[in-house]
């Protein structure tokens, strides 16, 4: 609203990346440079419709250029809210098709759009990675939990940005995640992710159901099965419900390998989840690819976390 517009964003690396959120609370690695310049006026008005595909567009572009750069996590979100919003500076004010009953004239659009926009950029970009390339189809519920681990790399985070990684799936935090999935839990502004035994409830987390709408469900039921029972108890339940030869299911394994953190301490995996997915990797699928290890060195103090 000023007449600026952004011409570049510059990602730039600040923070550790051995550091306690690893094991339990994330921050934000990078910190986002904008240049801005004052923008030459326009007497026309630009339309969202028209520049709808130009911004997801860049934004996927820029998510890749950023990735290559080794930009992870959330930083890889928020390093691309510049390049996006850069097309929006430069044609403000843009209005969308929306009427303001009030005054009768268009809608100006509201950032937030914009940025939902890339997010789901990213989602795309990341969930890619996750399966090694390949392109698989969850349900939103095992999309968001995937992203969640892969973009903040700890079970707790902020819970504004849980809410806006929600919306990019078409989740509501609150109603879906929290209230029906038990996804994740309130913990004053934060969410803390939810281990498969705070998640266990008949029709959710349940080893007696036979059939799983939600893949993560499966997963966390036969991840909770081999944990209590053992290898034999969890092979029995995979057979039964048809999941042992499942290609979908065997390909949340590996999207769940890869996002969730397998930094170890002392020989161990300080994520007790790292921990039963490879148990259950070498006792069931020892084709599934593993990542490199993460060994940061951090105080043994930091990694202190309540079993599963």
């Amino acid at each position: 609203n000023a007449g600026f517009a952004i011409h570049a964003s510059w990602p730039v690396h600040t923070e550790s990346e051995h550091s306690l959120h690893q094991a339990k609370k994330n921050a934000a690695q990078s910190t986002i440079l904008l240049t801005c310049r004052k923008r030459k006026e326009s007497s026309e008005p630009v339309w969202w419709d028209d520049i709808k595909g130009r911004v997801r567009q860049v934004a996927r572009e820029k998510a890749e250029e950023f990735e290559r750069q080794g930009i992870r996590g959330v930083d890889l979100y928020i390093a691309t809210f510049g390049p996006t919003l850069a097309i929006l500076s430069e044609n403000w004010p843009v209005l969308t098709s929306e009427m303001d009953e009030r005054t009768g004239q268009p809608k100006p659009l509201r950032p937030e759009v914009a940025l939902d926009l890339a997010r789901e950029e990213v989602v795309a970009l990341r969930k890619r990675g996750l399966l090694l390339g390949r392109t698989v189809q969850f349900d939103p519920f095992t999309d968001w939990y995937l992203m969640a681990w892969d973009a903040f790399r700890a079970e707790e985070f902020p819970g504004d940005e849980a809410r806006k990684l929600a919306l990019a799936l078409g989740l509501d935090l609150e109603r879906d995640l929290i209230a029906e999935k038990r996804l994740v839990a309130k913990k004053s502004s934060n969410v803390v992710l939810q281990k498969p035994s705070a998640r266990r409830r008949k029709g959710l987390v349940d080893p007696d159901r036979t059939s799983f709408e939600h893949m993560v469900d499966a997963v966390h039921t036969a991840m909770l099965l081999y944990l209590e029972d053992g290898a034999a108890a969890c092979e029995a339940f995979l057979r039964r419900t048809g999941l042992r030869n499942d290609a979908t299911f065997k390909a949340c394994l590996q999207a769940m390998i890869n996002a969730i953190p397998r930094t170890k301490q002392k020989g161990a995996f300080v994520r007790p989840e790292a921990q039963v997915l490879e148990d259950m990797r070498l006792a069931f699928y020892d084709d599934l690819v593993v990542p490199p290890e993460e060994t940061p060195n951090i105080d043994e103090k930091q990694l202190a976390f309540a079993g599963m």
